[in-house]
């Protein structure tokens, strides 16, 4: 093992015994993106152990999204609220985008009414919702040049009809 590869599992020994006692966010990885589900209060020690592990979750895994869960949250403070807000801006500058989902009535209205910054975040009704917006589908494709000849007109009077319709259509410059 090299020396930076010591240095690395030991910081990371170093962090998993600071936040031994704190209580984790559970995350997984599902469909290329991370998803986040909180359901403890943001205490400090658990907002630095979660970001710390959702930074972690979505190098490994190479996610392109993250989907944090807060339906398990009854209130957000404005501290509470920049740590998230801390958070999302570092996942978005590790290449995941990242959309909330699960918010409140209640925690909405009383961030907007503290002047929370809610500018240029993404929000998603539920799981769904959001897996749509970080992954949307994907645009139908052309038609294929055999698909074209199948439905070709087979009456001689028809393709007389195209072939005038094309040439009415061609510009005086664009003459053949």
């Amino acid at each position: 093992m090299s020396n930076s590869e010591n240095n690395y599992s030991d910081s990371l020994e170093t962090v998993e015994s600071l936040y031994a006692d704190t209580p984790a966010v559970a995350i997984q990885v599902s469909r290329d993106v991370v998803v986040a589900s909180i359901q403890v209060d943001l205490e400090q020690d658990v907002v630095a152990r979660f970001q710390q592990d959702l930074l972690q979750r979505i190098h490994d895994s190479g996610a392109s999204g993250a989907i944090l869960d807060l339906s398990g949250l009854d209130t957000i403070d404005c501290e509470e609220f920049t740590a998230l807000r801390k958070i999302i801006t570092m996942t978005a500058v590790m290449g995941a985008e990242c959309v909330l989902v699960g918010l409140r009535p209640g925690v909405v209205s009383s961030l907007i009414e503290a002047g929370a910054d809610v500018d240029g975040l993404r929000a998603a009704i539920n799981l769904d919702a959001a897996y749509a917006m970080l992954q949307p589908e994907p645009a139908a494709e052309p038609q294929s040049d055999t698909h074209k000849a199948e439905e070709a007109p087979t009456s001689a009077l028809a393709t007389e009809q195209e072939s005038a319709q094309n040439e009415a259509d061609t510009l005086p410059w664009e003459a053949p």
